[in-house]
């Protein structure tokens, strides 16, 4: 006999004034395997807390079956649980005065007996997540990998009746996260129902059977794992099917048969310490660059060589679109030529503008609208909001959407005038799956469309579009400072 574990109808969770989470009604059975997806902000682990009875929602109503005590049976692991630990032992960690000159802390074995005992439990635990040789080290000093183990075998020895686990391959390396899906894989193959928190576009494990699927705190998807692929699959197509705008004729043509850059030598130093060294670099007509390097190698001052923010290309045999840097143009003609996205400007600069306000400034090369955008400007900006999939949230606040929201917003302003050059800087960082591969798939669209050519910061080979067909390395230079490694095959 099946039995539903919990309930939830009309309910609503809101943070001061602002709704954070809507479900009208959803269902959790005994067995079923349930993954919540959505983006960054989309409600995940306010859901979590509501079940936890962390938190009361303002309207509606949770039902737990009977013999179920949100606190004690449902179990949550997440990585805010390893931090809570670490800190606890650091603000009591004595080294400095236990005449031992070091305090361990909170031991792997004792963060999962809780004091309670070794039970053959505890030692199969021990045994399948291949964690005995450090039961005796202290949660400080594990890896990332080890403490997830730890703290899903510390969830298991209590036995829940539910349990929780909040993106659990999260900032792990290959290896931790095969090992800790295998786990997983397990787990769903048992009898204790679970329940996985996923950013959306994640590969779900095969144990799932349902799926509920949240968007800005609103249900999009409720149903079976065959409903759900469905839908991701319809998504992903209509995505693929929305045509680019046409290009924006320029009213100050460049020169469309020279290399946008070339750099013969250039150097860059502060305070007489060497930042770039001797840099050689043809960007030729046609290719798309990765650029990457270790931080602090200059790849934001090889950007700002090109985008016109920094004066030290002055006078250096360093060429754009064919013309010496210095020999007469503005910083607003090179601007005109550059559209930029980079998360600087994503958290700190357009919070309080509207969507349309925010595309509609990269027309102008402000930070903010501060003329009317009418005709066929308007016209233009309705079309790349409904080219990055925005047409719902045109009219909404910045701030308003989710962060992958607001990079899509930045790329449709970056595009709006159809520049020669667009610059990524680590356009990735912070995104969900769902809209990493849509801002991915925009990219390689646009470098089809064949009208921009792309500078695109990436350490992540995963994360790069397939367009790339140039890649700059910088790398340490024998005099200081950092010189460029340029190929035309991926390193």
């Amino acid at each position: 006999m099946t039995t539903t574990l919990v309930s939830l109808d009309d309910l609503h969770f809101s943070y001061r004034l602002d709704p954070v989470l809507r479900i009208d009604n959803w269902r959790w059975q005994d067995n079923e395997h349930w993954a919540i997806t959505g983006g960054n902000g989309a409600g995940k682990t306010t859901l979590a807390r509501l079940l936890r009875d962390e938190i009361r929602p303002q309207r509606g109503v949770i039902t737990l079956a009977a013999g179920i005590d949100a606190e004690r049976d449902i179990v949550y692991v997440s990585f805010a649980m390893q931090r809570a630990l670490i800190e606890h032992d650091n603000r009591f960690d004595d080294s400095e005065t236990n005449g031992e000159g070091t305090d361990v802390g909170t031991t792997v074995r004792q963060a999962i007996l809780q004091g309670g005992p070794e039970t053959e439990r505890y030692r199969e635990l021990v045994d399948s997540f291949g964690i005995g040789p450090i039961l005796h080290r202290g949660i400080r000093y594990i890896s990332t990998g080890e403490s997830r183990k730890t703290l899903l075998a510390r969830a298991l020895y209590a036995a829940p009746k539910m349990l929780i686990l909040d993106n659990p391959l999260e900032g792990l390396d290959r290896t931790m996260q095969s090992e800790l899906s295998a786990l997983i894989e397990k787990l769903l193959a048992g009898t204790t129902p679970l329940l996985l928190l996923l950013p959306s576009g994640s590969t779900l494990p095969r144990g799932i059977t349902h799926v509920l699927e949240l968007e800005r705190g609103n249900v999009i998807n409720n149903g079976t794992r065959v409903s759900f692929d469905t839908h991701a699959h319809a998504t992903e197509a209509a995505h693929e099917q929305t045509e680019l705008p046409a290009p924006l004729q320029r009213a100050s043509p460049i020169a469309l048969d020279a290399a946008p850059i070339e750099m013969r030598g250039v150097n860059v130093s502060y305070n007489d310490e060497p930042i770039l060294k001797d840099i050689h670099w043809r960007f030729a007509l046609g290719q798309h660059c990765c650029i990457s390097g270790r931080n602090g190698a200059g790849k934001s001052t090889l950007l700002s060589l090109i985008t016109g923010d920094n004066h030290k290309g002055y006078g250096q045999p360093f060429f754009l679109f064919g013309r010496k840097r210095g020999s007469g143009e503005s910083v607003w003609e090179l601007k005109a030529n550059c559209g930029i996205v980079n998360t600087p400007m994503q958290l700190n600069h357009l919070n309080r503008q509207r969507v349309l306000e925010v595309v509609a400034s990269g027309l102008y090369d402000t930070i903010g609208l501060y003329q009317n955008c009418t005709g066929r400007e308007k016209e233009l900006t309705l079309n790349w909001i409904h080219a990055v999939g925005l047409d719902a949230l045109a009219e909404h606040r910045f701030d308003q959407l989710s962060f992958g929201e607001q990079r899509l917003a930045l790329l449709a302003r970056a595009m709006v005038k159809s520049p020669p050059l667009l610059i990524l800087d680590e356009p990735c960082i912070g995104l969900d799956g769902a809209h990493k591969q849509q801002l991915i798939s925009l990219v390689n669209r646009i470098a089809a469309q064949g009208h921009t050519q792309i500078l695109y910061v990436s350490h992540v080979p995963e994360e790069l579009p397939s367009c790339i067909n140039q890649w700059l390395q910088l790398v340490p230079h024998a005099d200081g400072g950092h010189t460029a490694v340029v190929s035309t095959t991926q390193p």
